[in-house]
């Protein structure tokens, strides 16, 4: 009988003890399923978001360095449903067992698959004002190059001698300054002119009066003096000034590239038209200083500088063959953007050598003496100090003439000249007598470096949209890519999935990816 009952006692402190142990493994096995699920479903979504991020342009990142997944794929219709097409497909290839292990005949103890994926927000590479597109930029030149040519190129830009130059209009101020000479030489001789003839019918009527009278002629009076009729030092200067710069620089005009681009086909026309693609994932830049600013913008200058042709140094197969003189000036044209610059690049040297003629006493000497002697013999001495003013401008603008040429053909000029290294002449100068350009001294300022100031002197958001407009334009005559767009390249987005269990599990996750 005590048997019996032990035994029975036994039984039932087994059973409640196996009850209880086997729903806590049935918890542990659960609560390890939605674990691995969970581990799962993380490192599935990480990895269909890597692979549609591996679907970048390649076509841009061969030829501009710039990493980001072209949302049309090469078709016409592009958007954020395309990318997520992609980003689904890869999560569900991802969870059949017969696309990752065909070889392993198994059953799923998970049992999970995607009820959904989807991207729902992105950021584009043109919104900012392209400022997503800029950042990129900087950081592909940082891997290229690093900063020190950067902090080199802000030095130089930020020198005082090259501000005040820039902001100096030197044709202008001579044609201005010339026109009051010769309108106070004009004025001059006309008051002169009416002063004698006032006494020249003084004298008639005194004639007439003592005929009548039969008195003695009256002697002649002694007239005013005429001065001699004004003819302008710089007349030639200034219709050279007036002239377009190309036919004057350029020895062979006919194999500049007239190639045009249709500014309204591509971003920056679309952008002023307000038909473009904005991201809703919010882009949020570090705040910087003053300084850390413009490095930045030195940087993207060297982008530029780097990925972009020039005159000098084309490509062919370009849309357009001087790009950086688009991206400064802006024109459809391409012989209009160097034009352009040219007539920037003439305007600055005209600038600087003015700074210098101010400078050395001996040619403002010579200046001063011709000035004295043209006002002496037009009878206004009071504007020998204007005309001396006048005559220096055209002597800087005729040797700013000189240094373009040079520096269009492939020379360097010195940023500030000395005696050795100025060049005309004040005889040739007022004659205009064009004496071609000079070789490469190998010392000084190249094209290259006054390219990469204007760029830095530009507007950034300007210059971003037409550095946007070379890239569109360029990749579009690449195979398969006729309707590309930048505002269609992602570079970073951020998706959602929800991955349901056959067990009745469900799991949210959000991830952002960027390059």
């Amino acid at each position: 009988m005590m048997k019996s009952g032990s035994g029975g006692y036994l039984t039932v402190y087994m059973t409640m003890t196996l009850a209880v142990l086997l729903s806590l493994c049935m918890t542990m096995i659960e609560g390890a399923r939605r674990s691995a699920m969970r581990m799962e479903a993380e490192l599935i979504t990480d990895t269909a978001m890597r692979s549609t991020f591996a679907e970048y342009h390649r076509e841009l990142m061969r030829q501009y360095n710039i990493f980001a997944i072209d949302s049309s794929y090469g078709q016409m219709v592009s958007g954020v449903e395309q990318t997520s097409g992609h980003f689904r497909e890869y999560m569900e290839k991802n969870y059949s067992c017969d696309v990752a292990m065909p070889w392993l005949n198994y059953r799923d103890l998970i049992g999970a698959y995607p009820e959904n994926a989807q991207v729902d927000r992105v950021t584009y590479l043109t919104d900012n004002a392209g400022r997503v597109f800029r950042d990129c930029a900087i950081e592909a030149v940082k891997d290229d190059l690093g900063i020190t040519a950067a902090e080199e190129l802000l030095d130089w830009a930020m020198s005082s001698e090259v501000i005040s130059a820039d902001s100096m209009d030197v044709s202008s101020e001579m044609n201005a300054e010339a026109s009051s000479v010769s309108g106070a030489a004009s004025s001059e001789r006309d008051r002169r002119e009416s002063e004698r003839a006032g006494q020249e019918e003084e004298y008639r009527q005194e004639c007439l009066a003592a005929e009548e009278a039969g008195e003695e002629m009256p002697e002649e009076p002694d007239l005013t003096e005429l001065p001699d009729e004004y003819h302008s030092p710089v007349s030639s200067v200034a219709e050279t000034a007036n002239t377009g710069i190309l036919g004057l620089l350029l020895d062979d005009t006919e194999n500049l590239s007239r190639r045009q681009l249709n500014t309204d086909a591509v971003i920056s026309g679309r952008m002023q038209a307000g038909n473009v693609n904005a991201g809703l994932l919010e882009y949020e830049p570090e705040d910087e200083r003053v300084y850390e600013q413009a490095l930045d913008k030195a940087l993207f200058v060297e982008y530029l500088m780097r990925y972009m042709g020039r005159y000098g140094d084309t490509d062919e197969d370009d849309a357009m063959w001087y790009q950086i003189e688009y991206v400064i000036a802006g024109g459809s044209c391409d012989a209009e953007n160097l034009n352009s610059v040219a007539m920037r690049i003439m305007g600055i040297r005209a600038g600087l050598d003015m700074i210098y003629l101010e400078s050395d006493q001996s040619k403002k000497a010579e200046a001063q003496i011709l000035a004295a002697a043209i006002c002496a013999a037009c009878m206004i001495e009071w504007m020998a100090p204007v005309l001396t003013h006048v005559i220096l401008l055209a002597w800087a603008l005729i040797e700013a003439r000189y240094d373009t040429a040079t520096i269009l053909s492939g020379g360097k000029i010195p940023l500030m000249k000395n005696s050795a290294t100025w060049h005309c002449d004040l005889d040739s100068a007022l004659s205009g007598a064009w004496s071609g350009c000079g070789d490469d001294s190998g010392s000084g300022l190249s094209y290259r470096d006054y390219l990469r100031l204007f760029l830095y002197l530009a507007d950034t958001d300007e210059i971003t949209k037409r550095a946007m407009d070379i890239i569109e334009s360029d990749i579009r005559l690449s195979g398969g890519n006729a309707g590309f767009r930048m505002d269609a390249c992602i570079e970073a987005a951020e998706c959602s999935a929800v991955i349901c269990s056959s067990f009745g599990s469900r799991i949210s996750i959000k991830r952002r990816f960027k390059y």
